[in-house]
């Protein structure tokens, strides 16, 4: 492992030296090295309410340079790895020496290169590929593909990890089996004009992949497969109406030790993809939008639906059993003398059906809207509203809840200057209302009310270099069960030196909390940044932060936790080169 950061630091070093401003090869991007130290005081240290939250001692080393070989070769890679384990459980528990492979795959560690020649990438390491909605797309997978896109064509193809096998640790920690992911996506696209691809995404849990293998009183799912095909089809029609559609179907295995029904009858299946066993489920998803964008007015009608059985491991939080409804609106109104739109409105309005597979159906109510308008050339103000509700069941049946939440929030901003400093003021209110009834079985309503009030006054001096801001922020919360306020101010000041080659940034913030019937308990946070310019492309950071924090007698009302408090800091330093 130190050999293989050592060529490809020293590969960068060397390239960077050897860039030339118009040839090739050429070379940019960013090169790095940090340190992080980490400190926890706690009065009494017996007291563990407040746990340590980081290593105490932690090394990265970043890279991502861009290695330009040629006019159509393109090398990008992406380096970000840690030099200290700090997994609490895995394979790698207790700090072990690691195996390469699991180095790698590490989830602290960050490893892709991703070659390019005209319309052929190839993709290595770490890859977060979104193929559309419905396949795969918001998780990290470790291994190893390819996109080609010759003459509007698609053809793309990833292989990889991504999560090790992690060994359970009682029935604390459940742990989790190692999950590979396949994906293939064949199609035809011109940007800005269409889009046809069909998707065929494999996912699959081993069984055998952690030792001892999850017991059986552990909240730890089965090991699951999963295989799923979608035909994504979008259309844009002069830049102004378009359309976006995808359906999906996936045969889902919630438990692969279940058995094989003798001949696969009455089972879902695809062989040789997904072989059906007694726990296969086979479910189905679409969703389309249409709509119509212009310079001063958007309008867009959205339907999402998946069924109870719909399941992507490339989306493994996927709700599924519900329907969706949306439509969102944009318009522009207002100009000013000079045909500037000075007022916009966004909005959108919806509702969601969850559970359809059950009786006791939920439908939600989905309402925002957000108005900014600019007044003059000091005043601006902005109002944001929202609306949620939830319903579920119906008065004839067992079970019956119901809840409302509002959203709303006012926003005006004033900008004054003269001759030695422009200065912006800004005000905040926010109230949120939550209410939730039973109704079958009746019990009392919870209620939940919070008002927040923001002031920030923040001046830039024409003449002076220094560059202060101001806040004072109230913030109170009474709900059903919990009473709290919070008072806090905050003060910062930027300010540069040797000629700007030093950026100094400090900022300090007191917090007086009260929680209940209990006494106030004090926060104060201190943090110092310095960003030093030590040549053209080389800069030293320093990031120096405190966190103390006294509580009140929320703890106890005896010694010794009776005005405890802890001590927490962080200090983080580092270089980083920029190609």
């Amino acid at each position: 492992m130190k050999q293989l950061l050592f060529t490809l630091f020293a590969i960068a070093a060397l390239y960077a030296q050897a860039q030339q401003p118009k040839s090739f090869p050429k070379i940019s991007g960013t090169l790095g090295v940090s340190y992080e130290g980490y400190g926890l005081d706690r009065n009494p240290s017996s007291n563990t309410v407040f746990t340590k939250r980081r290593p105490w001692h932690q090394v990265r080393f970043t890279a991502n340079p861009v290695f330009e070989i040629s006019k159509n070769f393109k090398l990008p890679v992406n380096v970000n790895i840690a030099a200290f384990p700090t997994n609490f459980a895995g394979p790698y528990a207790g700090i072990g020496k690691q195996s390469f492979k699991q180095y790698l795959t590490n989830p602290m560690n960050n490893f892709g290169l991703n070659p390019t020649y005209k319309w052929a990438e190839f993709q290595l390491g770490t890859q977060y590929l979104n193929y559309s909605d419905l396949s795969t797309g918001d998780v990290g997978i470790f291994g190893a593909g390819f996109s080609l896109t010759p003459n509007n064509f698609v053809l793309k193809f990833f292989h990889g990890t991504s999560q090790q096998g992690i060994n359970p640790i009682g029935i604390v920690n459940p742990g989790a089996y190692k999950r590979n992911h396949t994906m293939v996506q064949i199609g035809k696209e011109k940007q800005g004009e269409y889009k046809v691809a069909l998707n065929f995404v494999k996912g699959k849990d081993f069984l055998n992949s952690v030792t001892p293998s999850p017991l059986p009183s552990a909240p730890a799912p089965a090991p699951q497969e999963a295989f799923n095909i979608s035909l994504v089809g979008e259309r844009d029609f002069d830049n102004k109406m378009y359309l976006k559609t995808e359906v999906a179907t996936n045969i889902y295995t919630t438990n692969i030790t279940s058995a094989v029904p003798a001949g696969g009858v009455g089972v879902p299946n695809f062989k040789p993809f997904i072989t059906g066993r007694t726990s296969t489920q086979r479910g189905y998803a679409a969703t389309a939008k249409v709509g119509r964008k212009s310079t001063h007015f958007d309008i867009g009608l959205g339907v999402k639906y998946y069924d109870a059985n719909f399941f992507t491991m490339g989306f493994p939080y996927l709700q599924s059993d519900r329907i969706d409804g949306l439509l969102d609106t944009r318009f522009n109104f207002l100009k000013d003398k000079n045909g500037s739109y000075k007022s916009n409105i966004v909005a959108s309005v919806g509702v969601r059906t969850n559970n359809l597979s059950l009786a006791s159906k939920s439908n939600q109510f989905i309402g925002n809207i957000n108005w900014f308008t600019q007044f003059s050339e000091k005043f601006g103000l902005n109002v944001n509203f929202n609306n949620f509700g939830f319903n579920v069941g119906t008065p004839s049946s067992s079970f019956s809840i119901k809840s409302v939440s509002n959203d709303l929030s006012v926003s005006p901003t004033y900008s004054w200057s003269n001759s030695k400093r422009s200065n912006t003021l800004s005000f905040s209110y926010s109230y949120s209302k939550y209410v939730e009834t039973f109704i079958i079985p009746p019990s009392p309503t919870t209620t939940n009310v919070t008002h927040s009030f923001l002031l920030n006054y923040i001046p830039v001096y024409f003449t002076r270099k220094i560059m202060p801001d101001f806040s004072v922020l109230y913030f109170v919360n009474n709900s059903t069960f919990v009473d709290l306020s919070l008072l806090t101010a905050t003060a910062g000041l930027g300010l540069p030196l040797k000629k700007d080659k030093i950026q100094l940034k400090g900022q300090l913030q007191y917090t007086l909390g009260k929680l209940q019937v209990f006494t106030p308990n004090h926060n104060v946070v201190a943090s110092l940044n310095c960003a030093w310019k030590l040549q053209k492309k080389l800069t030293w950071s320093t990031w120096l932060n405190s966190n103390y924090f006294k509580y009140g007698n929320e703890l106890s009302t005896l010694p010794p936790l009776l005005n405890a408090n802890y001590l927490e800091s962080i200090l983080r330093t580092g270089f980083t080169y920029k190609f």
